[in-house]
C-alpha cells in the first residue's frame, strides 16, 4: 500500500511537470505569435483578428505546446528517467507560464483603458509571484544556482574573478549613476516642456512669483494667485520651506530654476533610499528598489507637472528617514523640519511615521516626539494660523465629507472619526480603485504585506482617496502621488527584509515585472514623443519655430515693462515672466493692472473677455510681436527703452 502511494505521488508529480512544461511552451508560442501580429492592440481590446491571423495564433500555440512536451520528454529520459530533473526544470521555467499574457497586457492603451490595465496588472502580479517562488525554490536543489546565478560554472568562475571592490562598490556606483541620470534626464524634459509652453499659472507661475517675492522681502506674497500683501498666500498653503530653497533660487531667479531644482532633489533621494535598504538587504536587491523608485510612474507624473512641494517634501523625507535610521539625529531634525515646512499637510504623514515607531516598539521615545511635533505643527497651521489669514481654498475637495453646518476642515475630521462607514463608502468608486491600483500595483503591493508597514499608505490615502469630486487628487499626472512615495519605498525595504529568502526573491522579481509594465504604460521611460501629465498630453519634441519666436517675443515685451509695474499675463505665458513682484493671472481680471501681455494663438475665453474689457476701458496697444501683444493702461508709467522699436 505504501509503495502504491509513493508511485501515485510520483505519477502525479510527473503529470504536473509534463503538463507544466507543455503549458509553458504553449504560452511562449502564443506570446511569439502575438508579438508578430500587426493588429495586437485591436485584438487585445476588441478581440478583432482576421481568420488567417487567428489560425496563425492557434498554430503558434500548438507548436509551442508540442515543443514544451518534447522538451519535457528529453529532460526526463536524458541519461535515464529522472523525475527530480524534470520537476526542477518545470519549476525553473514556471514564470514563463504567463508569457502569453504579456504582449496583450502591453498592447492595451494604458491611458484610455486605465482601470482595465490596472486590474489586469493586479491579476498578473497575483498570478506570477507564486510562479517566481517555484522558480527560486528550485535553486536549493541545484548547487550551481545556490549563489543566485542563472547558469552554472562559467558564470560563477567569471563572477569570482571580478575584483571584490568592484562587486562591493558596484551597486553604489549604479545607484549614483542612476540618480544623476534621472536628475539630468528629468531636468531636461522639464525644461523642454517649459519651453513648449506646457507649464501653467497653476502652479509654476504661482510658486515662481512666491519665491521671487520672498527673495525681495515679501514673505508669502503671491500676486499670481492672491492680489494682496505679505502673508496672504498662507491661507492657501504653509510653504515655509520656500526660505530654505531661496539660496538656490537666488542663483538664477526664474521658473526654470525651480524645475531643475525639483529634478535634482528627486534624483538625489535615490541615495538615502539605497542606504535605508542596504542596511537590511543585499546591495543588489537595494539597487533594484532604487531603480523601482526612479522608474515609478507617479514619481514621473509629479516631476513633470510644474513644481510642487509634495514631491520636494518626499525627497527631504527620504533624507530624513535615512538620517534617523543611521541615528544622525541632528541631520534628521534638519531634514525633518524642512520637510514638514514644505506644506502644512506633510506633517500629517510624519505623525503616522511617529505612530509606526511607537506601535512597533522601536525607538518609542523618538516616535512620541516626532508624533507630537508633527501634530502640533499640523493643528497649529491647519486650525489656527492659516484660518486666521483667510479662507482655505481647497476645502471643497472634501465637500462630500462635510457634516451639516460645518463646511471646514474641522468638519471633515468629525466625519472621518464619527462616521467611518460613510467615509469608507466615499472611497468605493471606480476612479479611486483605479488610482489606488496605479499607486500600489507597480510596487507589487509589497508595502501592504505587513500590518504595521501598511500604515505607509495612510498619508497618501487621506490627501487623495478621501477627497471627493476633485479629479487631480486621483490622477498620477499630478503632484499628489508625492504623499505616498517617501513612505511606501522604505516600507518595501522593511517588508522584504522580513521575508524568507525564496519569498523575498520572488517578491523582488514580481516587483521588476510589475514596474516594467506600469512604466511602459504610464512612465516617462522609455522616452516617448508624448506624455500624459496634469491637464493633458505633453510633447517632448524640440520647440517649434513658432514656439521659439513666441518665447523671444514674451522675453522682449516683458523687458519693456517697468519692474515695479503690475503686469497681467495669459495662463501659458505667465511662467516665463512670473519672476517679478507684481504679476497677475489675466483670466481672473485685468482691473488695476498697468500692462497686459497676452498671446493671440489660442487664448482662453476668459482671457479674450478680459482683453476686450481692457480695450473698452482704454488700454491701448503699445507693442506687438508675432503671437504676442502688449497693452498699456492710460496713465501708467511709460515703457523702458529697448534696442528694438515696437
Amino acid at each position: 500500500m505504501k509503495a502504491t502511494r509513493v508511485a501515485d505521488r510520483e505519477l502525479g508529480a510527473l503529470a504536473r511537470s509534463m503538463g507544466g512544461l507543455t503549458l509553458i511552451g504553449a504560452s511562449v508560442g502564443l506570446a511569439i505569435g502575438q508579438i508578430a501580429s500587426t493588429a495586437l492592440p485591436r485584438f487585445t481590446s476588441e478581440n478583432w483578428a482576421s481568420v488567417p491571423d487567428r489560425q496563425v495564433l492557434l498554430r503558434d500555440l500548438a507548436v509551442g505546446a508540442v515543443v514544451g512536451l518534447l522538451c519535457a520528454g528529453l529532460i526526463f529520459f536524458r541519461r535515464g528517467a529522472t523525475l527530480d530533473r524534470l520537476t526542477r526544470a518545470a519549476r525553473l521555467l514556471a514564470p514563463l507560464a504567463l508569457a502569453g499574457l504579456v504582449p496583450g497586457l502591453l498592447g492595451l492603451n494604458g491611458w484610455s483603458d486605465t482601470l482595465v490595465v490596472c486590474l489586469l496588472l493586479t491579476g498578473f502580479v497575483v498570478g506570477i509571484e507564486p510562479l517566481w517562488r517555484l522558480h527560486f525554490s528550485a535553486y536549493d536543489t541545484m548547487p550551481a544556482l545556490r549563489a543566485g546565478l542563472p547558469i552554472g560554472r562559467p558564470l560563477r568562475a567569471l563572477w569570482t574573478r571580478i575584483a571584490p571592490s568592484v562587486r562591493r562598490r558596484g551597486p553604489a556606483v549604479i545607484v549614483a549613476a542612476a540618480a544623476v541620470g534621472y536628475a539630468v534626464f528629468m531636468g531636461f524634459l522639464a525644461l523642454r516642456s517649459h519651453a513648449k509652453f506646457n507649464t501653467y499659472t497653476w502652479d509654476l507661475g504661482q510658486l515662481d512669483n512666491q519665491f521671487y517675492n520672498a527673495l525681495h522681502g515679501h514673505p508669502f506674497r503671491c500676486t499670481v494667485l492672491i492680489r494682496e500683501g505679505n502673508w496672504s498666500e498662507l491661507r492657501n498653503h504653509a510653504e515655509f520651506s520656500v526660505f530654505a530653497l531661496l539660496p538656490f533660487y537666488a542663483l538664477h531667479p526664474s521658473a526654470a530654476t525651480l524645475l531643475v531644482l525639483q529634478a535634482l532633489l528627486l534624483g538625489s533621494a535615490a541615495i538615502p533610499l539605497y542606504r535605508i535598504a542596504a542596511r537590511r538587504l543585499s546591495p543588489w536587491l537595494s539597487t533594484i528598489i532604487v531603480l523601482a523608485y526612479l522608474f515609478y510612474p507617479p514619481l514621473h507624473g509629479a516631476q513633470l507637472f510644474d513644481f510642487h512641494f509634495q514631491p520636494v517634501a518626499a525627497a527631504f523625507l527620504l533624507w530624513a528617514f535615512d538620517c534617523f535610521d543611521a541615528r544622525r539625529m541632528r541631520l534628521f531634525a534638519l531634514f525633518f523640519l524642512v520637510a514638514i515646512g514644505c506644506r502644512e499637510d506633510i506633517s500629517a504623514g510624519t505623525a503616522v511615521f511617529g505612530i509606526f515607531l511607537i506601535l512597533c516598539g522601536q525607538r518609542v521615545r523618538a516616535g512620541i516626539i516626532i508624533t507630537a511635533v508633527s501634530l502640533v505643527w499640523f493643528i497649529a497651521m491647519r486650525f489656527f494660523i492659516m484660518p486666521a489669514v483667510g479662507t482655505w481654498g481647497f476645502a471643497d475637495t472634501y465637500r462630500e465629507l462635510f457634516p451639516t453646518g460645518a463646511h471646514n476642515f474641522t468638519g471633515i475630521i468629525h466625519t472621518i472619526v464619527t462616521n467611518p462607514l460613510f467615509t469608507m463608502r466615499s472611497m468605493l468608486t471606480p476612479e479611486k480603485l483605479r488610482y489606488a491600483l496605479q499607486i500600489l500595483a507597480p510596487v507589487a503591493f509589497i508595502p501592504l504585506r505587513r500590518p504595521l508597514l501598511a500604515l505607509s499608505v495612510l498619508p497618501g490615502t487621506f490627501f487623495t482617496l478621501l477627497t471627493t469630486g476633485y479629479g487631480p487628487t486621483l490622477d498620477i499626472g499630478y503632484q499628489y502621488g508625492g504623499h505616498f512615495i517617501p513612505y511606501i519605498f522604505p516600507a518595501m525595504a522593511l517588508t522584504l527584509a522580513a521575508l524568507g529568502r525564496v519569498r523575498r526573491r520572488a517578491a523582488v522579481a514580481t516587483l521588476v515585472c510589475a514596474m516594467a509594465v506600469a512604466t511602459f504604460h504610464w512612465g516617462a521611460f522609455p522616452t516617448r514623443a508624448t506624455y500624459r501629465s496634469s491637464y493633458g498630453w505633453k510633447t517632448f519634441e524640440p520647440p517649434t519655430a513658432v514656439e521659439h519666436r513666441r518665447l523671444a517675443a514674451i522675453t522682449e515685451l516683458a523687458a519693456l515693462v517697468p519692474r515695479d509695474a503690475v503686469l497681467a499675463v495669459t495662463d501659458r505665458d505667465i511662467t516665463h515672466v512670473s519672476n517679478r513682484l507684481e504679476c497677475w493671472n489675466l483670466s481672473v481680471g485685468f482691473e488695476g493692472s498697468d500692462y497686459i501681455l497676452y498671446q493671440t494663438l489660442n487664448p482662453t475665453d476668459a482671457e479674450l473677455q478680459q482683453v476686450a474689457g481692457a480695450k473698452s476701458a482704454g488700454y491701448v496697444v503699445v507693442a506687438e510681436r508675432p503671437e504676442m501683444v502688449l497693452l498699456k493702461r492710460p496713465g501708467a508709467r511709460g515703457l523702458l527703452p529697448s534696442r528694438r522699436s515696437p
